[in-house]
């Protein structure tokens, strides 16, 4: 009896050690978008990433640009230790210097992802890269060829809303396409009044119901999406135009203030990985690491491979971030 009473009370004593040394593991909060990309870090990232690691993760769902008020607000802490977000958030978040300072050459990953999704050619960290295509409802115009065809009189285009990050960039494409540039946007103005018939769209979900209700028949939208209407069998196709295409590198980035850089630096060298990648691929996410491997029925689907990749260009956010305000005021004027 006194052995085992004294054995009683000697189990909690050796078992504190073991209990202090769950309570020093890593753990970091990581913001994040919704739906299928939380779906898929939580499924198909998290656990393999966790056990490789000894880090436990914490998602926080917010959308990129609502972040950089919170990061500059933030001042002893972050209250994220990765954010994700598009290529022109971070550019933002670097001008306001949010940022923890690259980080490239202490990740073994980086190495083998493209040059153009990687500082200093963007300002985050690109796991994912995103092509806007030319997509057209077939029954209305069955062959597009050029950014131009949007400027048919027979159709109805969409045109995205320049609080995206794709509507900068189609105003700005349409300002290139007559005689404009990043600095000179009021040709892409005078081409988007012009238009007898359009529809505007604020997201990406409004987009999908317009082209899936028939409401308009082409428009400058993500590759990826137009790729799953076409297999739920929508009369769509998707055209990479005479003139090239551009697009978004989305990332990650870390920081200043984040509590934990080499775990925050852990998780994003692991999004830079083929894992992470090839995880976020069957999704139809382009892969930013050049080693990734996908079937070619899949490859087929997103944006794969070297000249698909380094062949997209991004809007030229240093001329357009400063204008933002003063656009979407004349946007609001003049377009609606």
């Amino acid at each position: 009896m006194l052995l085992r009473r004294r054995s009683l009370l000697a189990a909690p004593i050796l078992a504190m050690p073991a209990i202090a040394r769950a309570q020093e593991r890593p753990r970091i909060t990581i913001q994040c978008y919704g739906g299928l990309f939380e779906k898929t870090l939580r499924e198909a990232v998290i656990p393999d990433f966790t056990a490789a690691q000894g880090i436990d993760v914490t998602l926080a769902v917010e959308d990129d640009v609502t972040i950089l008020p919170k990061l500059r607000a933030a001042r002893g802490r972050a209250p994220w230790d990765v954010c994700y977000c598009d290529n022109d958030i971070a550019v933002l978040g670097q001008q306001m210097g949010v940022w923890a300072e690259d980080q490239s050459a202490q990740m073994p990953n980086a190495a083998r992802v493209y040059a153009n999704c990687m500082p200093p050619a963007t300002a985050n960290y690109g796991n994912v890269v995103f092509e806007y295509a030319l997509v057209h409802n077939t029954k209305k115009l069955p062959v597009a060829a050029s950014w131009l065809d949007l400027w048919r009189e027979d159709i109805v285009p969409g045109i995205p809303h320049i609080t995206q990050s794709y509507g900068l960039t189609f105003l700005y494409l349409a300002a290139l396409l007559h005689g404009g540039s990043g600095k000179n946007l009021d040709p892409g103005f005078a081409a988007i009044k012009r238009l007898k018939k359009f529809r505007v769209y604020k997201n990406v979900s409004e987009g999908l119901a317009l082209f899936q209700q028939g409401e308009i028949d082409a428009a400058l939208f993500y590759n990826h999406r137009a790729q799953q209407m076409v297999d739920m069998g929508l009369p769509i196709a998707k055209t990479r135009p005479k003139e090239g295409t551009w697009g978004q590198h989305t990332g990650a980035q870390i920081p200043k203030s984040a509590g934990n850089l080499a775990a925050s630096r852990a998780w994003v060298n692991y999004s830079l990985g083929i894992a992470y990648q090839g995880a976020f691929a069957k999704n139809l996410y382009g892969p930013t690491n050049r080693d990734v491997s996908v079937p070619p029925e899949l490859a087929a689907r997103l944006v794969y491979g070297a000249e698909r990749v380094e062949g997209i260009r991004e809007a030229p956010w240093d001329e357009l971030l400063p204008q933002r305000d003063a656009l979407l005021e004349r946007w609001t004027r003049e377009i609606g």
